[in-house]
């Protein structure tokens, strides 16, 4: 009969995350992972070359997720903020790990060594279709304000993320109150771009 492994990359990948997410990403070493699954350490280096091989593959997993689920909404042609506002509260509610996690760095994380070509393209290019989501959210707003860019990043990113942080960080559940709040920030913002564009 054939043996399957036992442990296999997505359960160390998950591993780095649930560290991260708890305790940053300093605390994520391939120690600490092998330990959390129960693997032995030489599990972990079969799969991985390097700590940082691991971080990157997770804030692959994690930055890809967001996109699929946020951003995504954030390109849409009628330039509906709001359902981006609605999808990231929505996306937190449902995967406070994969927020927690992205929450302990505001961009990419330095992954403390060299990574392979194959990742770092598979980085640069993630980067890039989450970029074209949000361009695409300032096409669809076009009529707006040249100042467009941080206003945009504010009521897509900034706002919401102050709203969630206190709760995700204490790992208590995000209140339907937090989406009120958002709601009314967000109105008024956009309301304000809206009133400040140039005729």
């Amino acid at each position: 009969m054939v043996r399957l492994a036992k442990f296999n990359e997505n359960h160390f990948i998950d591993s780095a995350i649930e560290i991260a997410a708890q305790c940053g990403f300093a605390a994520v070493s391939m120690s600490a992972i092998a330990l959390k699954v129960g693997a032995p350490i030489g599990s972990v280096y079969h799969r991985f070359e390097s700590r940082s091989a691991i971080l990157a593959r997770a804030w692959l997993r994690v930055k890809a997720d967001f996109r699929s689920e946020v951003a995504s909404l954030w390109a849409r042609d009628d330039g509906d903020t709001w359902a981006g506002v609605n999808g990231l509260l929505d996306w937190c509610r449902r995967k406070p790990v994969y927020a927690r996690f992205l929450l302990q760095c505001e961009d990419t994380p330095d992954f403390n060594g060299a990574l392979s070509a194959e990742l770092m393209a598979a980085l640069e290019a993630e980067q890039g279709e989450l970029d074209a989501c949000f361009e695409r959210c300032m096409s669809a707003m076009a009529s707006q304000p040249d100042h467009l860019n941080s206003t945009l990043r504010f009521m897509l990113i900034d706002a919401p993320v102050a709203i969630v942080k206190p709760y995700l960080t204490q790992n208590l559940p995000i209140p339907a109150s937090a989406d009120a709040m958002l709601r009314a920030s967000h109105d008024a913002v956009r309301g304000w771009a809206t009133q400040t564009t140039p005729h």
